[in-house]
C-alpha cells in the first residue's frame, strides 16, 4: 500500500496504512493532496505523472530526497565529497546540478538522476 502527500513531500509504503493514519494525512493536507493506492506493484512515486507534472527545481528535489532520510546538510555534503556551501547553493538554486553530481546523487539516493536535471518545459 502507498500513501503519498505532495506538500510537504511525504511517501509512506507499508504492507497495510492504518485508516486513521489516511485520515490524520486527508485532514491535515487537504484529501486533493494526499494520494492512496492498495496497489502493491505500484509504481515509484517519482514515476507518476502526478510527480512529473509538480514545478520542482532540482535542489528541492536534493532537500525532499535529503528530509526524508533526515540527513543534515553536512551529512550529505560528506557523503558527496563536497563543501556544505556548495550543497547549500545548489539547494537554493544558485548553483546548477552538473549531470556527474546528478549521477552522484541519484547513487546516494537511490533515486533516478534525471529528478535532479532542470529541464526546459
Amino acid at each position: 500500500m502507498l500513501a503519498v502527500v505532495k506538500r510537504p513531500r511525504i511517501e509512506i509504503r507499508a504492507k497495510h496504512i492504518p485508516a486513521p493514519l489516511v485520515r490524520f494525512l486527508r485532514d491535515t493536507y487537504k484529501p486533493e493532496n494526499v494520494i492512496v493506492s492498495d496497489d502493491n506493484e505500484s509504481e515509484p512515486f517519482e514515476q507518476t505523472e502526478w510527480f512529473k507534472s509538480l514545478d520542482t527545481t532540482p535542489g528541492e528535489m536534493i532537500v525532499a530526497n535529503r528530509d526524508l532520510r533526515n540527513w543534515s546538510q553536512v551529512t550529505l555534503a560528506e557523503k558527496l565529497g563536497i563543501q556544505v556551501q556548495n550543497l547549500c547553493a545548489m539547494e537554493n538554486g544558485r548553483r546548477t546540478v552538473s549531470r556527474k553530481m546528478a549521477v552522484k546523487l541519484g547513487e546516494i539516493f537511490g533515486t533516478d538522476p534525471a529528478a535532479f536535471f532542470d529541464f526546459v518545459k
